[in-house]
């Protein structure tokens, strides 16, 4: 005999494992075409690489545009149905990118894979968090886990796809998949299977009730946009920074080439656990100044070394950056109103994403005053070291404040 709560509990596992698919797939899609241009440049002699990797602008400008509205979407009317509307139309334009005959076309379907793939943060993260009953940090770094595998795989395994049958169909084989995975959530929909849960109250943030939040999500506004900025243009990069900086490792390959990338997230992936169960034994706060702290120097290490120590500062800037996204995010689920998690998660996003257009800009224009990547990492490694003095600025979180009154370290 089942009861309210064992239907509540099969509903937040259903929860967390479509938001885990939903994760994976949404960084895959996001980063294979930075895999992928490198097989089209080859192929479209008469396009160079830094007007392919310039088609990916429009997509990058909606994943953060349409965040917003998704979100507040999701909060009027169904987290579940928005992601479904997801998967569906991100599977179905990723796969019609692989007929592309064009940039034109190539571009529109690649704009398209944005402004679905939008849908996924603001809508699947509070989705998760409102059906958590308990360990949130840690079904965070779960997800987030599954979050950092799709970037790895979109490496890895489009390198692969791209050697065995070319990179129509790295585009095509996905994108069937993601279609898949939107109608079995249809159909876990229409037969009750999943709810959208209950929202958990803001926690009041320096003893103080709605300003205190707010001034609190505001403060966060510069860190959320910084670590999203860093993290879309390294991501970006990383690939073309690859290829030209390991030659003595990976010769130019793109199957090897994809294969370093796919190591350096999943490295990141696999320590999200660690950073989620910091987030939820320790300080937020501390947890999130510590990971930008080590940011900076990462940075500059991959602007100044090539072969196995850009291999390395790459792997450690990952692993940190994905590690304080589970703090992020937690500090942005107790400083947001209840009813408006969703709106507050999609501002988030405009801002995280709202940045990849950016990086994609700073990349081509970058390169082609420069013709490499190193000014482009030095600047980024000051703005993190800006970002380490206004994350000095948010409030102790609870527990923070509970352990100083108690005299013993935050737990």
């Amino acid at each position: 005999m089942t009861g309210p709560a064992s239907e509540a509990r099969g509903s937040g596992r259903l929860a967390l494992g479509f938001s885990a698919v939903g994760h994976f797939l949404f960084h895959y899609f996001a980063a294979m075409y930075f895999t992928i241009v490198l097989a089209i440049a080859k192929d479209w002699t008469a396009s160079d690489y830094e007007t392919l990797i310039a088609l990916w602008t429009p997509a990058s400008a909606l994943i953060g545009l349409a965040a917003l509205p998704a979100g507040r979407l999701a909060d009027m009317w169904s987290a579940p149905g928005m992601l479904a509307i997801m998967f569906l139309g991100m599977g179905v334009a990723t796969a019609a990118a692989g007929f592309a005959p064009d940039t034109v076309m190539l571009g529109v379907m690649l704009a398209a894979i944005g402004l679905f793939g939008a849908i996924y943060h603001p809508v699947g993260i509070p989705w998760l968090i409102k059906t958590s009953a308990g360990a949130t940090g840690q079904k965070l770094a779960v997800n987030g886990i599954f979050g950092g595998l799709g970037a790895a795989a979109a490496g890895a395994l489009t390198g692969v796809l791209i050697d065995l049958v070319g990179w129509r169909m790295a585009f095509m084989v996905p994108g069937t998949l993601c279609v898949v995975v939107g109608i079995a959530l249809v159909w876990c929909i229409m037969r009750g299977r999943v709810v959208d849960g209950t929202a958990a109250a803001g926690e009041a943030v320096g003893g103080r009730d709605g300003r205190g939040r707010l001034a609190a999500f505001l403060a966060l506004l510069f860190p959320m946009f910084a670590i999203g900025l860093i993290y879309n243009t390294t991501q970006t990069a990383m690939p073309k920074l690859f290829e030209e900086n390991m030659l003595g490792w990976l010769g130019g390959d793109i199957s090897r080439i994809g294969f370093a990338v796919g190591a350096v997230y999943t490295a990141g992936a696999l320590m999200q656990l660690v950073g989620g169960r910091l987030a939820d034994r320790y300080s937020l706060k501390l947890v999130y100044f510590l990971g930008w702290l080590l940011m900076a120097p990462l940075l500059l290490a991959m602007a100044l070394f090539g072969e196995g120590a850009l291999f390395l500062a790459a792997i450690g800037l990952v692993v940190v950056n994905t590690s304080a996204l589970p703090a992020e995010n937690m500090m942005l689920a107790r400083f947001a109103p209840a009813k408006h998690q969703g709106l507050a998660f999609g501002i988030k996003f405009v801002l995280a994403f709202g940045a990849g257009p950016i990086g994609v800009l700073l990349i081509k224009y970058g390169r082609e005053m420069t013709g490499d990547f190193s000014a482009l990492l030095t600047g980024l490694a000051g703005l993190a070291a800006v970002a380490v003095l206004v994350v000095l600025l948010l409030p102790r979180d609870a527990r923070a404040r509970d352990a100083a009154a108690a005299g013993a370290p935050a737990e």
